[in-house]
C-alpha cells in the first residue's frame, strides 16, 4: 500500500515543519544550528506539484492557523512510527532532514532531503527515499521525490481552511488524511 505522492509530500511537510520541538543537527556546511519548529507556511491556498517515479500529481490545500494544526497531526502520527526524525536549518536558509519510519504494510522508509525557498510564497522539497519490506513489492527500492509548493493566494469561496483537493479531484480534509496515515 503506497501513499499517494501528494499525501506523502504533505506528510513530509508536516513531519518537518509542524514539529514544535527544538531540534539541532549538522548542516550541509558542517555547522550545527538549533531550530525551534521548522518552516511555517503562510495562510491561504497552496498548490503542490509532486513528481516521483510514478509521474506528477498536483494537490491544493487551504491553510489558516488552525488548519496548520491538522498538518501537525501528521507529525504526531509519523513520530510514533519514526525511529529517526532529524531536521536542521543550514546557514544558507535551507532545511536538511533525515527520517527513518516504519509505515506498516507500506514498508520501512528511510528518507533524506532538503527544503529551500520562501515558505510564505514558493519553495521546493527534494527527497530521496529507500523503502524495504513493503507488502507491494513494486514499492520497494529507492525513489526520488520533488515537490514544487506555491502559495496561490486567498482560499476560494468553495474551500475552507483544512480542505484538500487531491490529485484525482476528490475533496478531503487535512485531519481526515492525517487519521488515515
Amino acid at each position: 500500500m503506497r501513499l499517494p505522492n501528494g499525501i506523502l509530500a504533505l506528510a513530509l511537510l508536516a513531519a518537518l515543519g509542524a514539529c514544535h520541538k527544538t531540534a539541532s543537527g549538522p548542516t550541509a556546511g558542517g555547522e550545527t544550528i538549533s531550530v525551534a519548529g521548522g518552516p511555517q507556511q503562510a495562510p491561504g491556498l497552496w498548490s503542490q506539484s509532486v513528481s516521483d517515479r510514478n509521474g506528477v500529481s498536483t494537490l491544493r490545500y487551504c491553510l489558516d492557523k488552525a488548519a496548520a494544526g491538522a498538518l501537525a497531526s501528521f507529525n504526531r502520527q509519523l513520530n510514533g512510527r519514526c525511529g529517526r526524525h532529524d531536521i536542521a536549518r543550514a546557514a544558507d536558509g535551507t532545511w536538511h532532514f533525515s527520517t527513518s519510519c516504519d509505515m506498516g504494510a507500506a514498508g520501512k522508509v528511510a528518507t533524506t532531503g532538503v527544503m529551500r525557498g520562501d515558505f510564505h510564497a514558493h519553495y521546493f522539497i527534494e527527497a530521496e527515499s529507500q523503502t524495504i519490506g513493503a507488502a507491494d513489492s513494486a514499492a520497494n527500492g529507492p525513489s526520488r521525490l520533488l515537490a514544487d509548493v506555491q502559495h496561490v493566494g486567498d482560499c476560494p469561496t468553495d474551500m475552507k481552511a483544512g480542505d484538500v483537493i487531491l490529485p484525482n479531484g476528490a475533496r478531503s480534509r487535512l485531519d481526515d488524511l492525517a487519521a488515515s496515515t
